[in-house]
């Protein structure tokens, strides 16, 4: 395999090199350098600023770590792009809200439109992606900025490794439908999550989850409250190597071994009658939130090793039946005492 520089250089700040270097090349003085890579370069402009394919751009001027801000760009004169690129980490310290403070302060008493990016190349969850959105700021993704690169053929090195740096990761991501890839590789772990969120209706989150073991990759949803007992929902966890599995979890709760084994015995009944089979955890471990059960046979896969998807999401509606009808029981059972 040839090579890939952006495949050991996997900072945030290769990153914001990148794409301050391709924004450089959408300068009409670029244009008898490269027309193909300009023209490629004019395109991501209008991308991050929404504009047509005729919008005409002339002018490109760019600053790094401005105020801390990943990339700085003006446009023609008129537009001032404000850029926070993320591989794989996500948004800390209220850094978008101060970004933006500090931009709209800088260029107050000037004519300029002002766009707020958030430009991310790894994978995140829907539901931190709309958070972000409410602070002011569009979102670019991995998949957009792909479209924007495959529109012509551009004949440059470091364009091209880039593009297959990206590439790469979309073809890992999306290698979830093998259920070896997600037990064995983050990206498809990350992938199998992206699909969930997009077949699931109601709110779901996942993001990585640090312990002492080591940690896992966790998807969570459906939490519904129980009278006094405690919230109930639905988790996932995939630790890779040490597995994955699906876990009805409790929180908000008085923490007491005897009260694990007390509801997993009253609950069984109602995932029984669901078509579903849940076990208690080798060793039940009272905290602020606690594995009540896991389901087992969650996961199965097709003779060619194919995640059985559909199967899966029968499962979670099953799983999420059963939390309701136990927690509709002892909601209405409190109503009448």
């Amino acid at each position: 395999m040839k090579p890939n520089i952006f495949s050991l250089a996997t900072k945030e700040l290769s990153q914001d090199g990148f794409f301050t270097w391709l924004l450089q090349w959408a300068d009409k003085e670029c244009s008898q350098l490269d027309s193909q890579l300009n023209e490629t370069a004019k395109d991501f402009v209008r991308l991050l600023i929404d504009k047509p394919q005729d919008f005409q751009i002339t002018e490109v001027y760019t600053k790094r770590q401005w105020e801390n801000i990943d990339i700085l760009a003006v446009i023609n004169d008129e537009y001032v792009i404000c850029i926070e690129d993320k591989t794989n980490t996500g948004e800390h310290s209220k850094q978008l809200e101060r970004y933006k403070q500090i931009v709209s302060e800088r260029y107050k008493d000037k004519n300029y439109n002002l766009v707020f990016i958030y430009l991310k190349t790894g994978n995140e969850s829907s539901a931190t992606l709309k958070k972000i959105i409410e602070k002011g700021y569009m979102i670019i993704d991995r998949k957009a900025v792909l479209n924007v690169f495959s529109q012509r053929v551009v004949h440059n090195d470091i364009f091209n490794d880039f593009k297959e740096h990206l590439s790469d990761i979309e073809y890992q991501t999306n290698s979830y439908t093998k259920f070896e890839n997600i037990k064995s590789k983050w990206k498809a772990g990350e992938g199998f999550f992206v699909k969930l969120q997009e077949l699931i209706s109601e709110c779901t989150d996942w993001q990585y989850v640090p312990n002492r073991k080591g940690g896992f990759l966790g998807f969570w949803y459906h939490r519904q409250k129980a009278n006094d007992i405690g919230e109930f929902y639905i988790q996932i966890e995939n630790a890779f190597k040490d597995g994955i599995k699906l876990v009805i979890k409790i929180a908000n709760w008085k923490p007491s071994t005897k009260t694990l084994y007390k509801l997993y015995n009253k609950i069984k009944p109602f995932a029984e009658k669901n078509g579903i089979s849940i076990v208690k955890p080798n060793k039940y471990r009272a905290a602020a939130t606690s594995t009540l059960a896991i389901i087992e046979d969650a996961f199965t896969a097709d003779n060619e090793g194919n995640l059985e998807i559909d199967k899966f999401i029968m499962t979670l509606e099953a799983l999420e039946k059963t939390i309701d009808e136990y927690c509709e029981e002892q909601n209405t059972a409190g109503s009448t005492q």
